[in-house]
């Protein structure tokens, strides 16, 4: 079942944060392609309905949860997210399955 990694944080430090973003955008990218997965949005230009604003918002589509919860776990993708981590503040991820209905 389809399942998506949805991550939502603020740049808390933004010299570090170019490390990760541009600068590992190649490590991410292929990663999450080893794991069968798709960036579909990874973005800061929203239009806010209501609640709580981060900075970035990211949706990350993946064949199934196990396939999404591989890439998190992915030691290719360690260091790069060990900057996302330690750069980043206000920090939520999810992963969620696709309804099905």
């Amino acid at each position: 079942m389809t399942a998506y990694f949805i991550a939502t944080y603020d740049i808390a430090d933004p010299v570090q944060y170019a490390q990760y973003n541009p600068g590992s955008n190649h490590i991410t990218g292929s990663t999450v392609a080893t794991h069968g997965g798709e960036i579909i949005v990874a973005t800061n230009d929203v239009l806010r309905l209501q609640g709580s604003e981060t900075a970035i918002k990211v949706i990350i589509q993946f064949p199934s949860r196990e396939a999404a919860q591989a890439w998190n776990n992915d030691p290719g993708y360690a260091a790069a997210k060990a900057i996302r981590l330690d750069s980043t503040a206000n920090i939520n991820t999810f992963i969620v399955d696709k309804l099905e209905p």
